[in-house]
């Protein structure tokens, strides 16, 4: 079967090496040439490594199997198509329909997106029911988990959304209802906002070490670099646009990452963000981890908002997390070896403090540390 992927930048890249190394043709499409060229680079190079280090290496090699290519019409033929270009809502809106004008009836549209909810991705589509979402976690050949979701989807696309995803060594979480951020973007962009605040008393390193000590392999300041800090104020964006001021920023920070943007410092891309990055490695000191109480009871929370809102049950979230941190540990095991009465406590005293709505506690948070 032939595939697409459009965008060859941090995720589109690692999408075409997962399809590529599972036997899939695929056509990888970029406006930009010398992208198409760091994209071979990395599938003969950092990619290839990571796959056999994931421990799903099918090939000797990937790069045969994909076409490289600015000429979206190449994408003709294919009977599946991922979009992962930048986070921008009217892009990819575009990008979708010109899409579906090119290849036939029966071809399944996907999204990468971080934020967005694949029925407004959809919402210029002849056939809306073809479009799916697809989306992976950073860093994606290393991160198990694909998300997938689409109120508007057909059942053929999300059976053949899933049914790839597993053909990729990937494991879909489907969700029961969409949402911006979908299950565990939504846990980034809550402990991005938590992180902020904490950052007042706390270095960057020193919070990593904490959650790297709850068994996460990545700090979360080492992620926001691996994502990209382009990509993260792209989200923090729509997330605000979505759920209000529960996602503002505090001024310091909001003006210091404005800044990192004006600086091109964008993370491991860029060579430098919150870590200086070397042969793709983050440079960080070794620090005695800080208390992340805070940032780890607002993601809590985070996850029984999403109960509430009946994105996914609770097995599914608490599976979604550990799929996309690789941590042994979910968000409710925990939050059960926090105490539920703990995590309440330290939201509450926040939120008098503060005032900030990222610590108001959810109503099931509440209940289940009454009993």
């Amino acid at each position: 079967m032939k595939t697409g992927v459009i965008g060859a930048g941090t995720m589109g890249t690692a999408i075409a090496a997962l399809l590529a190394n599972a036997g899939y043709d695929v056509v990888l499409v970029d406006v930009v040439e010398d992208a198409l060229k760091k994209a071979r680079k990395r599938h003969e190079g950092e990619d290839f490594e990571q796959i056999k280090q994931a421990g799903l290496k099918k090939r000797g090699e990937i790069s045969s199997k994909i076409k490289y290519t600015t000429n979206l019409r190449d994408i003709k033929e294919c009977s599946f198509v991922v979009e992962a270009i930048p986070e921008k809502l009217e892009l990819k809106i575009e990008l979708m329909s010109e899409i579906e004008s090119l290849v036939s009836d029966d071809c399944v549209l996907a999204t990468n997106t971080s934020s967005f909810k694949p029925s407004e991705v959809a919402i210029s589509l002849k056939k809306p029911e073809r479009l799916v979402l697809f989306h992976f976690s950073n860093p994606p050949i290393l991160m198990r988990i694909v998300e997938i979701a689409g109120e508007l989807a057909s059942k053929d696309a999300i059976g053949k959304a899933i049914e790839i995803a597993r053909e990729i060594g990937k494991e879909p979480v489907l969700l029961k209802k969409e949402c911006r951020g979908h299950i565990f973007n939504r846990f980034l962009g809550v402990a991005g906002v938590a992180g902020a605040w904490e950052l007042m008393h706390a270095r960057p390193e020193e919070i990593d070490a904490a959650l790297k000590a709850l068994g996460s392999p990545y700090g979360f300041f080492e992620l926001l670099d691996l994502i990209g800090i382009d990509v993260v104020m792209d989200v923090l964006n729509s997330f605000r646009d979505a759920y209000g001021e529960k996602f503002d920023l505090p001024k310091g920070l909001a003006f210091f990452l404005e800044k990192m943007l004006e600086w091109r410092k964008l993370g491991k891309k860029s060579g430098g963000g919150f870590y200086r990055w070397i042969e793709g490695k983050a440079m960080i000191p070794e620090v005695t981890p800080c208390d992340i109480t805070p940032i780890i009871s607002a993601v809590v929370n985070e996850a029984f908002l999403e109960l509430e809102e009946g994105i996914a049950d609770k097995e599914t979230i608490n599976d979604a997390y550990k799929l996309a941190t690789g941590s042994s540990l979910g968000v409710f095991e925990v939050a059960e070896m926090l105490g539920y009465q703990t995590i309440l406590e330290v939201l509450e005293k926040l939120y008098r403090e503060r005032g900030a709505e990222i610590y108001k506690p959810a109503e099931k948070l509440k209940a289940v540390s009454e009993r």
